[in-house]
Parts: structure tokens; sequence; C-alpha cells
């Protein structure tokens, strides 16, 4: 490639050989090599060399001619990147200026300092039980018994019907036994109301007046964080 020192017009030609248009022509031939009018690039250079001296024409036209070589490589070099890019199974090979126009710049701005801090809320204490983060509470039998009361006051007649029907014909005393008899069988000391539903093989109501009726002790097991479901219920043997 042509030393860049050479490229440019000599030091010594005075103010008027610098205002010449040929080297403005040269430097847009260099970006577009591929759309250089030469002739008027050449009608330019002649003009260009009247009014001066031998010696100055001499230096204007070795340095014009210079960078016309220089356009030519130019246009040589892109030419030849274009038929490697036909016949390259990858594809055109862009470097970083044909991309930087396509390419949106991004900055990085810290805005800490202008951000209030958080306000943080008054920390809620909350009471937790131990093992299993659940409230156990005893439950009054009186006071389920009136519960039983009231939901067979607000539960359609057929079921209160149906429960009636059941403690006159069944012996209660099998109830409380079939539940005593799990624990001795299990070996366990306390159960859970859904575990004897799932074992026992009576009906629910009759679990129900069986633990009322005989010899159990009932808890409450609610769990504080969702206090929307269903509390489980304890049974012990007294």
């Amino acid at each position: 490639m042509p030393d860049s020192s050479l490229s440019a017009p000599p030091r010594a030609m005075n103010e008027e050989f610098v205002q010449l248009s040929i080297w403005d022509l040269l430097e847009e031939a260099k970006l577009e090599p591929f759309e250089v009018d030469w002739d008027v690039l050449w009608d330019s250079l002649d003009v260009s060399l009247v009014g001066l001296g031998v010696s100055q024409q001499l230096q204007v036209a070795s340095v014009a001619l210079l960078q016309m070589v220089e356009v030519f490589h130019i246009r040589s070099m892109e030419a030849f990147d274009e038929l490697e890019i036909y016949r390259s199974n990858d594809g055109a090979v862009m470097g970083d200026r044909d991309f930087a126009p396509f390419v949106r710049q991004f900055m990085d701005i810290d805005f800490d300092e202008f951000v209030e801090p958080l306000v943080n809320p008054i920390p809620r204490s909350h009471t937790h039980a131990g093992g299993g983060q659940s409230i156990v509470e005893v439950v009054d039998r009186e006071v389920l018994l009136e519960s039983g009361e009231e939901s067979q006051e607000s539960s359609p007649p057929e079921v209160v019907a149906s429960v009636v029907e059941i403690a006159y014909e069944e012996n209660v005393s099998d109830w409380v036994e079939a539940i005593a008899n799990y624990f001795t069988v299990t070996g366990i000391e306390q159960t859970t109301w859904s575990e004897l539903l799932e074992n026992l093989d009576i009906a629910p109501v009759e679990i129900f007046l069986g633990l009322l009726l005989g010899n159990f002790a009932l808890s409450q097991v609610q769990n504080e964080l969702n206090l929307f479901y269903e509390s489980e219920i304890l049974i012990e043997i007294c």
C-alpha cells in the first residue's frame, strides 16, 4: 500500500495549491472508488497545474498520481473481497465498520443516588407452635355437641332423620369399641379424624357419635398459615 506520507500535498506549496479541488475529488474517490468519474478527475488535475511553476507542477502531479494509484488499490481490494464473498460458504465477513451504522449504542446510568430508600414496613410478630406451625386447642365436648345440634338445625330434614335412625338402630357401644380397638391394634396414642374415616369401616356419623359418647379426648389443630381450610381434630384415649 502506498506510503501515506506521500499521499498528502507537499507543505512547501502555497495556499493556492492547498485550495485546489483535485484533492477534494481524490478524497471522495477513496471513499467511493467504484463511483469515480475519471474524466472529471483528469480535467481537475490539468486545471490545478495551470499557473504553477515547473517544480510545483511536478510536485502536484506526482502526489495526485500517487493518490489515483491508491484509489485503484482500494477499488481492487474491494473487488477481491466481493469475489471472496461469492466463493465462501459462510457468507460475507463484515467488520465493525460495516455494523457501526446499524448498532445502537447503550449507556449505563446509575440512578441510585436519585432514588429514595424504601421504608421498611413494621414487622408483624407471629406466634408459631413448635413442630408443624399449628395451633392446638382443646375442644369442649359440650361445645362440640352444641355445634352438632346447630348443624342438625341447618341440615336438610332427611339428613337429620338418617342420623336419628342410625342412633336408634345401632348400638353406640359398638362404635366406641371400634374406635378403641383401632388404638389397640395400631399401638398409637393419638390419631386424627381423617385417619379414622379412612381406616374404620363404619359411617362418619357413627365415628362422630362414638367419639362424643366414648372416653376420648378431642383437640383441634389449625394451621396458622392457612386459616381458611378446614381444621383437623386430634383424638386421644383418656
